[in-house]
């Protein structure tokens, strides 16, 4: 019964997949890391002899420190404050010391343009001034260029000895190095030469410079302010004599419109505003007491009740004479002669009274008309003196804004004077911000430091290029060199890996090591094979088993011989079948006799099977070979490993063994292995280490799974355990020839 086993592919986990990526790098660099290395220590020693060849160079350096402390004379904070110091200031400062203006400066003082060693023009054999003549046109050239030039205003040819000082400019500049000292303000001023005197004073002049110009700069920068502050102090003088003038114009002209200032319009206005209160409260009494009186004499209103009326002399004696008429009439009887003339006496003086009540209410009114009256003299009086009063507060508060205004361009004045005069005394005072450290001194000994340099950066540069030739004769290789590489390629687990006993051997050779030493790494990774082929599928392990390859002089004859023996080792009945009827290497491994029967005479009935089966002396194995007599020049190989005959051999062979093993030929030359596979349980694909290509193997497997083979897995075959640990430092061959070396002697007796 056939089985297809499902492959076991163990994938790292997700997470972990950039960490896989980098040690299949450092994998590939440590398998070419002789490569790396003798490209760097080729590239190294070769920039050793070229510097070993320059001239020495001499390197003086100076020590500049930047913003030292300078005595406060004068507080000009708003015209001259320093920057606050920091890294990009130094680093600012740093730009100075390289500026081109500074270097021509330096390059000026100390002629350097006749030194041979900054001016290229100057060297013994040196074209260079020649150059530098020729790039002036001659005349002719001058005048086609003018004939056909666009009418455009053009600059003047440049001029040979402006060239000539700009590539000496450019020489000191590539001779000179800046290097600020960490948690310090001091500034390293390093120059190489190739004379130490010449190095000291191109260094000491840089220095010197740099202060010079930094003088230099901080009194122009004074200067121009002083200029600068005098034109506007003498606008601000100017401003302020217009602002006065006009002050004293609105003065003037207030005091002509006004004729009293606006604090005295302001008392006679409370005053008056006083008044007017008083006389309004006048007014309402009157209004009352005029309407009260009218009320009570139109009301018939007792007068007494009243006091203005009860107070009032006529009244009062009129009353009391109407008491008496009262009286007098009151005693007299109806008849009486001098009744009615009391009577009409009595009416008379009643009737004054009333006249008299009458007067006093308009006397009442008459008051009451006098206080409103009053009160609207005053309020007229009141109302002109708070429209000149408001008039006067306009005047007075635009005569306090001209004042301000006039204040403030004094003060402006004032301050910007006093800032001239600073300013002024600020030019005498000027010092650089910075003061030379330490000036340079000739060397004594020269510089190798740049020496080491190129030869550092040249092994880098061939470790660069060694890495890169390693890393493409890797990606070049296309063979497997590790396990997991056939597992990811092919998709296949590995089975296990069968390890080479030494090169020279034959394959009875390996057969007797494997029967000698069972405990050698060669008969433990045999077994390891036997157990991964078994346990694939523990509920129904394969029967037949089918070993093949891609290519011959893989190790797969080898491979299933040593299964078998490992089989036969462990108690379990083996039996191999040799299916390359074309070279039938498992004959050539074993050599029978001449006279032994073969596959071919088993299959055409000339033959038992129990006769057929050649049973090894030496190592105990059961094999059915394939002879090379029995082979017929008419016979089809495939017709004939496709036949029923030799598909009952298999079911008769299965029946009397424990494990059948099929050595056929190789996948990709003959057909043979594709239709043999159908009749297994299981089909074992062997690849050499380092040498089957792993596109033949995938080809191979491919060819196979086109007819559903149970293919089990891949074997890696011939496999140098001492060599695949020097070629990687990760993975199961280094940990397995690790191990295999260091454990040896404990398991594995040699």
């Amino acid at each position: 019964m056939k089985h297809d086993p499902k492959p076991l592919r163990l994938r790292p986990p997700e997470d972990e997949d950039d960490l896989v990526g980098l040690r299949e790098l450092a994998s590939r660099l440590w398998r070419g890391r002789w490569t790396i290395l003798l490209a760097g220590l080729l590239t190294a020693a070769l920039a050793a002899v070229v510097t070993a060849r320059l001239p020495d160079r001499y390197t003086a350096t100076a020590r500049v420190m930047f913003a030292a402390e300078k005595p406060n004379v004068i507080d000009l904070k708003d015209i001259l404050a320093d920057p606050a110091f920091s890294k990009d200031t130094l680093q600012n400062e740093i730009e100075v010391l390289r500026s081109t203006s500074l270097v021509d400066a330096v390059v000026a003082r100390l002629d350097l343009t006749a030194n041979p060693e900054f001016n290229p023009a100057l060297r013994p054999g040196s074209r260079l001034s020649g150059w530098l003549h020729d790039l002036t046109p001659p005349d002719w050239l001058a005048s086609l260029a003018l004939r056909f030039a666009p009418d455009v205003d053009t600059p003047p040819p440049p001029d040979a000895a402006l060239r000539e000082r700009l590539l000496v400019t450019g020489a000191v500049l590539e001779a000179l190095t800046l290097r600020p000292i960490d948690g310090t303000r001091v500034i390293e001023i390093a120059v190489a030469s190739g004379r130490p005197a010449t190095a000291a004073a191109i260094a000491n002049a840089i220095a010197r410079q740099y202060l010079i110009d930094q003088l230099a700069t901080k009194t122009d920068t004074t200067r121009r302010a002083t200029e600068w502050l005098a034109i506007r102090v003498e606008d601000a003088r100017t401003r302020v004599q217009a602002a006065e003038d006009t002050v004293e114009a609105a003065r003037a002209d207030l005091s002509d419109h006004s004729g009293q200032g606006l604090d005295i319009s302001e008392q006679q206005l409370a005053t008056l505003n006083e008044a007017l209160a008083a006389a309004r409260g006048r007014t309402a009494q009157a209004d009352a007491r005029h309407r009260r009186l009218s009320e009570a004499l139109a009301g018939g209103t007792d007068l007494a009740s009243v006091n203005e009326f009860r107070d009032a002399p006529p009244i009062s004696a009129l009353r009391e004479t109407e008491a008496g008429l009262s009286t007098r009439l009151a005693g007299l009887s109806r008849r009486h002669p001098s009744r009615r003339t009391l009577a009409a006496d009595l009416s008379e003086t009643r009737r004054q009274i009333q006249a008299e009540a009458a007067a006093i209410v308009n006397a009442a009114g008459l008051d009451a008309e006098a206080a409103r009256a009053e009160e609207a003299s005053l309020g007229t009086t009141v109302r002109s003196l708070e429209t000149k009063t408001l008039g006067q507060a306009r005047d007075d508060l635009s005569l306090r804004q001209l004042e301000r205004e006039a204040e403030a361009s004094r003060l402006i004045y004032e301050t910007m004077l006093n800032r001239l005069k600073e300013a002024s005394e600020q030019v005498d005072l000027q010092a650089p911000n910075a003061r030379i450290l330490s000036p340079a001194e000739p060397p004594l000994a020269p510089d190798h430091s740049r020496r080491l340099l190129i030869v550092a950066l040249a092994g880098l540069v061939g470790l660069a290029a060694g890495t890169a030739l390693a890393l493409i004769l890797d990606l070049l290789n296309a063979t497997f060199r590790t396990p997991q590489q056939a597992e990811h390629l092919t998709g296949r687990p590995v089975l296990a890996t069968i390890p080479s006993v030494g090169t020279g051997r034959s394959r009875g050779e390996v057969l007797a090591r494997l029967s000698e030493r069972p405990n050698s790494s060669l008969a433990e990774a045999v077994r390891n094979l036997r157990t991964s082929l078994l346990h694939a599928n523990p509920e129904h392990p394969p029967r037949v088993v089918m070993f093949t390859s891609t290519v011959p002089q893989e190790g797969k004859t080898v491979t299933a011989l040593l299964t078998a023996l490992a089989s036969i080792q462990m108690g379990r009945s083996a039996v191999v079948v040799d299916c390359d009827l074309r070279r039938s290497p498992a004959t050539a491994t074993l050599r029978p006799g001449a006279h032994h029967l073969g596959l071919l005479s088993v299959l055409d009935g000339t033959a038992p099977l129990e006769e057929a089966i050649f049973r090894d002396p030496a190592t105990g194995l059961h094999v059915l070979l394939a002879r090379p007599e029995e082979t017929r020049n008419w016979l089809n190989a495939a017709d004939v490993l496709a036949s029923n005959r030799f598909a009952e051999l298999l079911r008769t062979l299965s029946e009397r063994y424990e494990l059948v093993i099929l050595d056929t030929p190789p996948a990709l030359v003959v057909s043979d292995a594709r239709f043999l596979s159908t009749l297994c349980d299981a089909v074992v694909y062997c690849a050499r280490w380092g040498s089957t290509p792993r596109g033949a193997v995938i080809e191979g497997l491919r060819e196979l799974e086109t007819v559903d083979a149970p293919i089990a897995g891949l074997v890696v075959t011939l496999l140098n355990e001492q060599k695949a640990a020097r070629q990687s430092f990760d993975g199961y061959t280094y940990y397995r020839a690790r191990l295999s070396q260091t454990c040896g002697g404990l398991y594995y007796h040699e």
